[in-house]
């Protein structure tokens, strides 16, 4: 809290100023009765005690402003204390850690360094207003992240787009990243993978044997069987996910570029966004192969347009 302002000249000369008026008022007062001093006497007195009157009333106001700065001080003190008691351990430690950066930098008097924590400081702020309204940025690079993978208790992803990702072998490891997710940590995978009937080969065939056998409850599209009303849900991937704290959620991953500001993806819990995933799902859910039994039926492999085709996905609907 701040210490009480001591006098400034101005008060000072306030009291000197009325002091030197009420005697020079007094001086003039008996001079003009004819050396009438008592006269005199009693006005400059009466001028003293109105100079009295007057400092004392502006001091009250002066006060009065005092008091409602050092309230307003004890106010936001007792705000950050609260937020501080209200928040986790780990809030502490970090906030502590943070504290004792900003300190260092402040230390160094670089005014490079000052400039660059000020930028550090609003994107952080910034990012910290759209976690706790429940969206964020997201590189395809931080898409599923092992730890994020494990905090999931559902996860219903739509590979619509770079599906040679699948098959060139950059997906070992986080296809094991899903397999240990399923077996440890009880996730609920299903995945809906587009894919062109041209794809339809035995390196695909192995691709979908590798998913089924993580775990994953992989479903197909053929992408030439969807009609044009539908083929706008063919154009992006994105996932439907449920935490195991009842959050639900959507992932839309960005571009794979590094500098792909422009196609960052984000992750949010909007409403009309997690609707509008769910409209996808069910405009595709008649198109739908099961892998499962598609890999039972090594006949059907031949002729991707066959009924047991349209008969497998009419099952998968009434299953879904």
């Amino acid at each position: 809290m701040a210490e009480r302002e001591p006098a400034v000249p101005w008060q000072r000369a306030r009291l000197v100023f009325g002091g030197l008026l009420s005697v020079g008022l007094g001086a003039v007062t008996a001079v003009a009765k004819q050396q009438e001093w008592q006269l005199g006497l009693i006005v400059t007195l009466a001028c003293v005690t109105l100079t009295l009157v007057i400092d004392a009333f502006f001091r009250r106001e002066e006060s009065i402003h005092q008091d409602r700065r050092e309230l307003k001080e004890i106010s936001t003190a007792l705000a950050i204390t609260k937020s501080l008691a209200d928040a986790p351990p780990a809030c502490h430690s970090f906030i502590r850690e943070i504290a004792e950066q900003w300190t260092r930098i402040d230390e160094r008097d670089s005014a490079i360094l000052l400039k660059l924590r000020e930028a550090r400081q609003r994107a952080f702020t910034e990012e910290m207003r759209d976690l706790a309204n429940g969206q964020s940025s997201l590189s395809r690079r931080q898409e599923f992240r092992p730890s994020i993978l494990s905090e999931l208790a559902e996860m219903t992803a739509l590979s619509a787009t770079g599906n040679d990702y699948w098959w060139t072998g950059r997906d070992t490891a986080y296809l094991a990243t899903e397999r240990s997710a399923i077996v440890h940590n009880g996730l609920t995978l299903t995945r809906i993978l587009i894919v062109s009937e041209r794809d339809m080969d035995d390196a695909m065939i192995e691709v979908l044997k590798g998913q089924v056998d993580a775990g994953i409850d992989l479903h197909l599209v053929i992408s030439e069987k969807v009609p044009p009303l539908h083929q706008k849900c063919l154009v992006g991937d994105r996932a439907l996910v449920t935490d195991k704290g009842g959050i639900v959620g959507v992932v839309i991953p960005g571009n794979d570029a590094e500098d792909a500001v422009a196609d960052a993806g984000r992750f949010t819990i909007n409403e009309d966004k997690i609707q509008s995933m769910r409209d996808i799902l069910e405009m595709l859910a008649p198109y739908q192969i099961s892998v499962a039994q598609f890999l039972e039926h090594p006949e059907a492999r031949e002729v991707p347009d066959s009924a047991w085709l349209h008969g497998s996905a009419s099952a998968g609907l009434r299953r879904n």
